[in-house]
């Protein structure tokens, strides 16, 4: 009988053991499982981290900067980012700030004492952009700071130990319902040297005259170009045409141009005219060779002269393949003008 008790209570001590390594093996296999959330490391570069559920993404940025655009009544300003080539970077899918090459502060605003005519012929506000301030990477640990309005720059050094502030972004995925948290932390920018000279032009007796640069950026086909072109003794040159056929002289919205004629001036020497003297000179000739008119949102249609072959063509205004600029000067007040052409890729 004391034998069958025995027997009895190791049996009921093995299921016991039993048990508890089962429960053991289960809370384990629930502490492994994939996390909400990763802490990334706390280092100089980017970290990505991805649990196969939801992402973490930290950058280390400097305080300068700040990813949220500020509107203030009908004044809005935002900076951008950046490469070494002069591209713009897009921060939502950015891994590496190395990639980072300068930042710029833009600033847009409407001018209503300056109007345009849109494409219903609705008189619109002027649409203004400017830079007021830009910052370009020196160094691995340095800016430059331009303020171009005052003409005044100055280094910066980066103080990557000191965090000055932090805000995170969670974007949650609607199809799977994974959450991508993002990480920004702001270090402090000291600066060590500030360029005296630079921030104003001084004349005799110490007055200080300070010249007003503006700067308008356009968004234009790459088809188009703002300048004459010369190609030997041949000038190509573009005029733009409203929705009422009119030629548009100033132009602030090129959205608003409704078609685009290519002109080509020549010196005939084989043809004559008298002038008002009676004078005998080579006739000058100028045709237009092609014609590019808006049939849609995103859509030309090409004609070239004089065979009059038509080809449709679309664009892509995210796509910029090129970048040009003008500089003009007011020779009364001395203010600039800067104007950025930014071209869009345009396919068959």
């Amino acid at each position: 009988m004391k034998k069958t008790g025995l027997i009895i209570f190791l049996f009921c001590m093995g299921l016991g053991i039993a048990h508890v390594m089962a429960q053991d093996k289960k809370k384990k296999k629930t502490t492994t499982s994939d996390p909400a959330i990763i802490v990334a490391d706390d280092d100089d570069q980017p970290v990505v981290h991805n649990s196969g559920k939801d992402t973490v993404r930290y950058f280390l940025l400097p305080e300068f900067y700040s990813p949220w655009p500020v509107d203030n009544n009908d004044t809005i300003l935002k900076y951008e980012c950046y490469d070494i080539n002069h591209h713009p970077i897009d921060m939502d899918t950015l891994t590496n700030t190395s990639a980072i090459h300068s930042i710029s502060l833009i600033k847009t605003h409407y001018d209503y004492l300056h109007t345009h005519i849109d494409a219903d012929g609705t008189p619109r506000p002027r649409s203004i952009t400017t830079i007021p301030y830009k910052y370009e990477r020196t160094s691995p640990d340095s800016w430059t700071a331009l303020d171009v309005v005052n003409n005044y720059r100055s280094e910066l050094d980066e103080d990557k130990h000191t965090i000055v502030r932090q805000d995170t972004t969670v974007v949650t995925n609607a199809a799977n319902g994974r959450k991508h948290l993002t990480v920004r932390k702001y270090y402090k920018t000291t600066e060590v040297e500030g360029d005296a000279k630079a921030s104003a032009e001084r004349g005799e007796g110490g007055n200080e005259q300070n010249n007003a640069v503006t700067t308008y950026v356009f968004t234009v086909p790459e088809f188009y170009f703002h300048r004459p072109q010369q190609v030997k003794d041949t000038t190509y040159e573009f005029f733009c045409y409203d929705s009422r056929d009119s030629v548009m002289g100033h132009i602030s919205d090129y959205d608003s141009v409704h078609y685009y004629s290519l002109y080509k001036s020549y010196i005939d020497s084989t043809h004559h005219y008298k002038d008002d003297n009676g004078n005998k000179k080579p006739l000058p000739v100028s045709a237009i060779v092609k014609r590019f008119d808006r049939i849609g949102k995103d859509k030309w249609m090409c004609v070239q002269y004089p065979h009059n072959k038509y080809t449709e063509l679309k664009d892509f205004k995210n796509v910029i393949v090129s970048s040009d600029s003008d500089r003009i000067v007011d020779a009364i007040t001395g203010n600039e003008e800067l104007l950025i052409y930014n071209h869009y890729k345009v396919v068959k």
